[in-house]
């Protein structure tokens, strides 16, 4: 359905079974008629409990953690969180926070300036060390964090950095425990962290399950999570089922109360079940997309990417290999992001001008219609995860046939997760298929797609476009800043610079007995502080 590919991560120890306790909790019975007990389906085990270090596995680090700030999901405003009030510089330089009071870990330990201050700290230093490079981007030009009194903290930047308010919104920023500052990016990965937020990590069985229990004294939400003091859950018990079917078949059974990542199949078996019913849950993200190395000797020449941008049937690849939830794309990020502009007609299905574009370049068909420029052949790799939700090898089979017909000859190439991580450096590597982490602001366009910033190495410079990600990310009016996100993506599109394929959304199967489930941030993170459990 979503196809995700998953950066290495530091993998957690051999042990079968990790354990940490904090406050609250309390054993809850299992079963159907159990209203404190939230069960989920989920089709992976995190390979790292830490969320700075493990964006993919967003759903397990969010119930522990809190953020500085919040984003109203129905007006975009910035609200108080764990931040009662905010100030920042005309310059984007310099922003200081005050912080709530009251607020302690799950361990006792208590919320301060100087624990925010060391939270910034830490998070740059992991990104200099190349461990949490998200939030590095979200950091960039960071000078330093300092308390400058018992409740405020100021964060200090050497260059304008327009989007950090919004970053603090971001599960990454979440704010973690002098306790666990204080351990390695090994231990964190396979401890997790202790964080400020209503649940805690109980229990972790390897391939088996994630336990977590309810916060006692918990009582500083943000508004526009539409509840106050504890969760209404005691337990949440994430098991793991790798089979979409058997997560289906769970929630069919009364044996789970939501079951994660289904598509056509699973939908078709529920169909008719009124005891049920599917939650498409929309994403904020750069979409899935064919990441291009314009350093490739083919991939150089703009009419070869142009040629395979409209040599896509996207209508026909949506429609054949996915189902509710996935559309084809209209711009480089998915509809629900705040810099989406419909850009469709820069990405439609046009063979007779990519045959066009190919014959103008020089590109010559031979008998059998295969195309080729100064003795160099028109054949290009696509390189993509195996064992990822969406469309497997018959997908990128139809894309081989699809620009098979405009005269590109595209050799498939899977790779395993760890093979992709040491591709993204090697620069040994033509196309990937590849999706931008999901982040409400600018920049993370300009994370996936400035070639300073970029996970995917070895891409040629292109001043064009580099320089209005960085100039956006400088500046301080919205407006400005929107124009020149508007004029970069125009350029990206128009170049080719990265063929956006199609925008997913997160599908879920989930039980009538299930009420008050949202997705502020992204699909991969409902807020289960607010879900409430009846008897359905």
């Amino acid at each position: 359905m979503t196809h995700r590919t998953r950066p290495s991560l530091l993998a957690a120890p051999a042990a079968a079974v990790l354990l940490l306790t904090g406050c609250g909790g309390g054993d809850a019975a299992a079963g159907s008629a159990d209203t404190s007990h939230l069960r989920v389906a989920y089709g992976w085990y995190p390979t790292c409990f830490d969320y700075a270090q493990s964006n993919p596995f967003a759903l397990f680090g969010r119930q522990v953690l809190d953020t500085l700030l919040s984003e109203n999901p129905d007006t975009g405003e910035l609200e108080p969180y764990l931040a009662e009030s905010w100030e920042a510089a005309e310059d984007a330089r310099t922003f200081e926070f005050t912080i709530r009071e009251g607020v302690t870990f799950s361990n006792g330990q208590e919320l301060t300036p100087e624990v925010v201050a060391d939270n910034f700290t830490t998070l740059w230093d992991l990104a200099e060390q190349g461990v949490s490079t998200t939030p590095g981007t979200y950091l960039r030009g960071f000078d330093h964090a300092e308390a400058v009194d018992g409740r405020t903290v100021r964060v200090v930047f050497d260059e304008p950095n327009a989007g950090f308010l919004q970053a603090n919104t971001e599960g990454q920023f979440g704010i973690i425990a002098p306790e666990s500052l204080a351990l390695s990016p090994e231990e964190r990965c396979a401890r997790g962290t202790v964080g400020s937020g209503p649940f805690v990590l109980e229990e972790a069985v390897r391939d088996e399950r994630v336990e977590y229990v309810r916060r006692d004294g918990y009582d500083w939400a943000p508004a526009s999570f539409g509840r106050t003091g504890e969760a209404a859950l005691e337990r949440i018990t994430f098991q793991i089922i790798p089979e979409e079917s058997v997560r289906a078949a769970g929630v069919l059974a009364g044996d789970h109360d939501i079951a994660y990542s289904i598509t056509e199949s699973g939908l078709a078996q529920a169909e008719g079940d009124e005891r049920v019913h599917s939650v498409l849950a929309a994403d904020r993200s750069v979409v899935n997309t064919l990441v291009v190395n314009t350093s490739d000797p083919v991939l150089s020449d703009p009419a070869v990417r142009r040629a395979l941008q409209h040599g896509i049937d996207r209508e026909e690849l949506v429609s054949t290999f996915y189902g509710e939830g996935v559309e084809p794309a209209t711009d480089v990020v998915s509809a629900g992001h705040p810099n989406h502009t419909d850009r469709g007609d820069l990405l439609a299905y046009d063979p007779g001008l990519s045959r066009s574009l190919l014959d103008e370049a020089g590109w010559t068909e031979d008998s059998e219609g295969v195309r080729s420029k100064d003795g160099r052949e028109l054949r290009v790799s696509l390189t993509y995860v195996t064992g990822t939700i969406g469309a497997d090898a018959s997908g990128w089979e139809y894309l081989q046939s699809r620009l098979d017909d405009i005269g590109v000859r595209l050799d498939l190439s899977p790779v395993s997760d760890a093979e992709q991580a040491d591709l993204q450096t090697s620069g040994d590597w033509q196309l990937v298929v590849y999706q931008g982490a999901s982040r409400g602001d600018a920049d993370g366009i300009a994370a996936f797609y400035s070639t300073e910033n970029t996970v995917w190495g070895a891409q040629a410079p292109r001043p064009d476009v580099d320089g209005l990600l960085a100039d956006q990310a400088a500046a301080i009016d919205p407006q400005e800043r929107r124009d020149l996100v508007d004029r970069a993506v125009t350029t990206l599109l128009e170049e080719a610079y990265g063929i956006p394929l199609y925008d997913s959304s997160q599908v879920l199967l989930v039980s009538g007995s299930v009420s008050g489930l949202t997705f502020p941030v992204n699909s991969w993170e409902p807020i289960l502080y607010s879900v409430e459990k009846g008897r359905s």
